[in-house]
């Protein structure tokens, strides 16, 4: 086992080894800092907004240049924020062994805004060769989180930061980095309520591109209670290892990390999940010795089929994976709960045949799914969870010079970014496109005697109806089920709803949740403990 050295004063755990960082320094707010072991105090330096113009420029079937340098741009990441801004960020190359990661944004797809500019020449030991970021928008904190790594930096190879989700407003960012170990390559994201997670791969344990996982809180990246903040994946249960090409996403239950696994007889598509409940992610449960809910070696993981570059989205309690086999872009959709061992129904449909480089997007039901194929960049939409697919739109305006590389494509709910080749080298494009009106259920704060209903989506939700089960080895009172109509759910409105009996029993206990409405499929939540008379303890 590596040693790692983490910024701040972290404490680490890897498996059941806890390690102090040797020395501690207050986080100034908005600050780039970085810490030496070498010495006495930290470096700091605000990174200020820009606000510079970008390109921009409008093609004829609503393609917008996005990126305005003269060298190559590779691998667009996108998000959308609660005022329906898209954000993108990408590697922009500006020489040999030198790249930089700009955040853009856009108010209507068509004017586009550089608001920072992420160049690690200016971080501890950084070479400014900044690559593979990816961001996402965390709703509760109406927050930007964006991870990138430096691969050939001897120290802080990971880097993240957070920016207000007001990306029009937000004035500066707060940069921060972590130090592993060697031959970092690749990075993605996702978020809890509360918790911020980097995946990135790396060379320990003796093997070769390792899963690491981080767990982070605003503002001060501190790991969340009684976490150690940073876990590596010996590969002891599940071979995940050499990974690449990470994404990652989640839905009301669970969070997915998907990934390509080497092996000689093929490429493996490999998916890890885990709770998104802060409560269990935090409980300190022990698996093998290891976190259960913190440490990636011991999360549920399977082999989804031979092929490459994989995406993953979710919503409500669905989930989408889509990869290239064969030369065909293959969907895996499934149902999820939220317990920890997911419970995969995969449904597999083929999304088109004789394409590469897809990437998805997923709101409820409705599934969007865009892909390369001859040059040219198409959307799919599926109605019914990608189980079968519409008819295909051409989305870009110049024949044949679409990137069809891993990773060069990427989609949310305001749009599609692509790499073209239309100029003479790699530029980032943005393609709008129209989303279904959607009411998306999920339940949150699950209890035997009540839930909250919300409406994430982007359409009202009309007859709400719910139901609290519960089950367990003996219930003397309350265990049936309770539901009744609470009418219609405006998007972003939530409701708390709850049993009027009291609940009595002894014994393990499965509390479930429902929710659903006449125009939103059926939403599960599920909590397991044990039930000591009317106490309830969760497992």
């Amino acid at each position: 086992m590596k040693n790692i050295s983490l910024m701040l004063g972290f404490v680490l755990l890897l498996h059941s080894s806890i390690l102090p960082f040797v020395s501690t320094y207050e986080v100034s707010s908005n600050n780039i800092i970085y810490v030496d072991d070498n010495i006495d105090d930290p470096w700091q330096q605000n990174i200020k907004a820009i606000k510079n113009d970008v390109m921009g420029q409008q093609c004829l079937v609503d393609n917008t240049l996005i990126s305005n340098n003269i060298g190559n741009d590779f691998h667009p990441r996108m998000t959308t924020n609660n005022l329906g801004h898209s954000i993108v960020v990408f590697e922009q190359e500006i020489g040999l062994n030198r790249s930089q990661i700009p955040v853009v944004y856009s108010t209507n797809g068509y004017l586009w805004n550089e608001q920072f500019l992420f160049d690690s020449i200016n971080f501890s030991s950084g070479t400014g060769l900044l690559q593979y970021p990816d961001i996402v928008y965390n709703y509760p904190n109406d927050l930007l989180y964006l991870t990138m790594i430096d691969p050939n930096a001897e120290i802080y190879n990971n880097e993240m930061s957070f920016i207000s989700g007001d990306i029009a407003n937000a004035a500066e960012a707060l940069w921060y980095g972590i130090s592993g170990g060697t031959d970092y390559f690749y990075c993605a994201c996702a978020c809890t309520n509360n918790f911020f997670l980097s995946l990135t791969t790396e060379d320990t344990y003796g093997l070769l591109q390792t899963l690491n996982l981080g767990y982070y809180t605003y503002p001060d990246f501190e790991p969340p209670p009684v976490m150690g903040g940073f876990y590596s994946d010996g590969n002891s249960f599940f071979q995940s290892a050499p990974a690449s090409q990470l994404e990652m996403d989640s839905n009301a239950n669970q969070l997915f990390f998907v990934f390509e696994t080497d092996f000689d007889s093929g490429t493996k598509i490999s998916i890890k999940t885990n709770v998104m409940n802060e409560r269990l992610i935090t409980s300190g449960r022990q698996k093998n010795g290891m976190e259960k809910y913190g440490d990636p070696e011991v999360m549920p993981s399977e082999y989804l089929g031979i092929g490459t570059d994989p995406d993953v989205s979710g919503s409500g309690n669905k989930v989408c994976v889509v990869y290239v086999e064969d030369e065909n872009v293959i969907c895996k959709s499934s149902n999820t709960s939220a317990v920890y061992e997911p419970g995969f129904n995969w449904q597999v449909s083929t999304v088109e045949s004789n394409a590469s480089t897809p990437a998805v997007y997923m709101q409820g039901n409705n599934v969007y799914c865009s892909y390369v194929k001859k040059g040219n960049l198409y959307l799919k939409i599926s109605e019914d969870a990608g189980v079968t697919w519409n008819e295909a739109m051409r989305k870009n305006d110049v024949n044949g010079t679409v990137v069809s590389k891993k990773g060069s494509i990427d989609i949310c709910e305001s749009g599609i970014v692509f790499t073209d080749l239309r100029n003479g080298n790699y530029d980032i494009y943005f393609s709008s496109y129209e989303t279904i009106p959607t009411p998306v259920l999920v339940i949150s704060d699950l209890s035997p005697m009540k839930m909250t209903v919300k409406n994430i989506g982007n359409d009202v939700a009309y007859n709400v109806s719910w139901s609290i089960t519960i089950d367990g080895d003996f219930i003397i009172l309350g265990g049936q089920s309770s539901g009744l109509i609470i009418g219609t759910l405006e998007p972003d409105q939530e409701i708390t709803v709850g049993k009027t009996r009291l609940i009595l029993g002894f014994g393990h206990t499965e509390i479930t949740g429902a929710a659903w409405a006449d125009n939103a499929p059926k939403v599960l939540a599920d909590i397991r403990g044990i039930l000591l008379l009317f106490f309830f303890y969760l497992e």
